[in-house]
């Protein structure tokens, strides 16, 4: 019987009652890798409770969230400290949420989906948190979506493609431990394709007007800053001759981004950010990062790095080192093994 026995996926309960005043504690320890936890302050005086389930696909997550109020934060020192760069799609089956990105303000209501890019900064509240959420490999997801980026923020309302998606997800969530490892990969593949289609209309191109000949689209100059982010010698005046437009059009098309220029180095630097957080780039040099960026000194590069996310490299380096044998997953947190329940399969 041992040669036929069959695998099943890996997945987890977490279940924090209200009766144990360490609930709170121990929640904000099992997604402390990922974001800083805290209540809001209307909800203080409610004993924190809630119950989260994780089920573990190739290259994609999928989580059943119901908590009291809750706020989670993504700030630069986590983005360093969790070394993730996942897009997390949310959606709630009931009742609502508000999230913060930038000076951005945002309520979703339920069966909305939104789009989360977790190697950039974010805040997410609910009175009452009601979610199904996965978390999806970048790598999987950029031959889908030309400028991922962009999903970061993304709100889309229930359409036919949306709602056969959330059903698929619920499907996960109800069969649980009884997925067999064999099957997961085709149901993360099918998960994955449909939030690639999902986000299809964030490549759309949008013509940027006043080119000489063929409309050129926003999208195809950003895809080509992406595309010579290495290059030192790459600026404004390589996009007009590549896509043979006036300093004017190309000008007009970056006026609502800050400008051309800020927008290539804001790039550039979130390119550096997220280089100096892969746990796959360690060895790094940081004075041959700037050099490849265009900075002509370690110190220019330096200034303009903390100017943008309020760290100095080094800082966000130190943030990212981790002790040998502390890369496990944050629900084996031992403040967590009290509260994991077994999942039947």
């Amino acid at each position: 019987m041992s040669g036929n026995a069959v695998s099943n996926i890996d997945c987890f309960k977490m279940i924090f009652p209200a009766s144990d005043p360490e609930a709170a504690n121990a929640y904000e320890k099992m997604v402390a890798t990922m974001y800083d936890f805290t209540i809001p302050d209307d909800a203080r005086e409610t004993p924190f409770s809630g119950e989260t389930q994780v089920f573990c696909l190739p290259d994609a997550t999928v989580s059943r969230v119901r908590t009291t109020a809750s706020r989670l934060t993504r700030t630069v020192k986590t983005i360093a400290r969790s070394a993730s760069d996942e897009i997390v799609v949310v959606t709630y089956p009931t009742g609502h949420f508000t999230f913060r990105i930038g000076d951005v303000e945002r309520r979703v209501e339920a069966g909305e989906i939104a789009f989360f890019d977790l190697s950039q900064e974010s805040s997410i509240e609910a009175p009452f948190v009601d979610n199904i959420s996965l978390a999806i490999s970048r790598r999987r997801l950029e031959p889908l979506v030309s400028f991922l980026d962009s999903a970061h923020g993304y709100v889309t309302p229930p359409t036919a493609l949306t709602k056969v998606l959330i059903a698929v997800a619920e499907q996960v969530v109800a069969a649980g431990a009884t997925t067999q490892a064999a099957e997961a990969g085709p149901i993360a593949d099918t998960l994955i394709a449909m939030v690639g289609a999902c986000l299809e209309q964030v490549s759309q191109p949008k013509p940027v007007t006043g080119a000489a000949a063929s409309p050129v689209s926003l999208a195809s100059l950003k895809a080509a800053i992406e595309r010579h982010l290495t290059n030192p010698d790459f600026g404004p005046q390589s996009l007009m001759t590549e896509f043979n437009i006036t300093r004017s059009t190309l000008y007009r098309a970056f006026e609502p981004l800050g400008g051309v220029a800020a927008y290539i180095n804001e790039r550039k630097l979130r390119y550096a950010f997220r280089q100096m957080t892969d746990p796959a780039q360690k060895d790094l040099r940081l004075s041959q990062l700037a050099f490849e960026l265009g900075f002509a000194h370690a110190s220019a590069f330096t200034r303009s790095f903390k100017a943008q996310f309020g760290l100095t490299p080094k800082e966000i380096r130190t943030l990212t080192i981790r002790p040998e044998g502390k890369d496990v997953p944050y629900i084996l947190s031992p403040a967590v093994f009290p509260y994991i329940h077994p999942m039947g399969g």
